[in-house]
């Protein structure tokens, strides 16, 4: 695969040359309200009635019907998609909270035990089927934050997302994932799930004196020239908007 695959996201387009990469999987990353859940789910949607590209949303923090209830908002029907097979829901979060249970009764158990329990083979297989069965091109994977709340051990939680992205990699769909910036401002460690990812978008919002904005990033997309400068973006009614030719706090 080597196309482009159109976001649906006004201005995102302008900032990774053209799309996102076809096939590749992309991380975003953000604190607590800045919309990486609002960005992903439009690119599904208007993957699925634009560009006729089904999509999967896989979620570790919310139900279905949470899920719904909050896109409604934006106008986007994804029970009338799963209805007409353009979507497939995969609630995961009965898989974090297994996690946490095993842990606990693991706690005392060899390493070894505990990652053989613990694997996420059986959701790669149930994603596996939901894109078979609808002929999904898009996946959006919400959020690895939880799996590392849910996996306290650091090589069980390192083992868990390095296993997850490898598999979403060789899925050959498009696949977002997100996860949470765990240190604000501007300098920062890369997280080690950034290495994995063929792109990395930041989410985050800035504040200068009394005003803040919000403010996106694409630090790294393998084989795209990209524009790496922060420039605003909003969400309004209709979703997240971005404005590559507009300065940060109106400068």
């Amino acid at each position: 695969m080597s196309g482009k695959v159109d976001t649906g996201i006004p201005g995102l387009d302008d900032l990774v040359d053209g799309g996102f990469p076809e096939g590749r999987v992309i991380l975003v990353i953000g604190g607590p309200g800045t919309g990486k859940t609002i960005l992903c789910s439009q690119f599904l949607y208007k993957g699925m009635y634009e560009k006729n590209e089904p999509g999967v949303f896989v979620s570790f923090d919310e139900s279905k019907s949470q899920f719904y209830s909050e896109m409604k908002q934006f106008g986007w029907d994804f029970e009338r998609a799963e209805r007409e097979q353009k979507f497939a829901f995969i609630d995961a979060t009965r898989i974090s909270q297994v996690a946490k249970l095993k842990e606990a009764i693991y706690k005392d158990e060899a390493p070894s035990l505990r990652e053989r329990d613990l694997s996420i083979d059986r959701l790669i297989e149930g994603l596996q089927a939901k894109i078979s069965g609808i002929g999904a091109k898009r996946v959006v994977v919400d959020t690895l934050a939880a799996l590392f709340y849910r996996f306290p051990d650091e090589v069980e939680r390192r083992t868990a997302v390095v296993e997850l992205i490898q598999s979403l990699a060789d899925l050959e769909v498009t696949c977002v994932l997100t996860t949470e910036l765990r240190h604000l401002g501007l300098e920062r460690e890369a997280l080690e799930e950034e290495f994995l990812v063929h792109g990395v978008i930041m989410l985050q919002t800035l504040f200068s004196g009394s005003t803040t904005t919000r403010a996106i990033q694409v630090e790294k997309m393998r084989g795209a020239k990209v524009n790496p400068s922060l420039v605003p973006y909003a969400i309004n009614k209709n979703g997240v908007e971005i404005f590559p030719n507009l300065p940060l706090f109106g400068e």
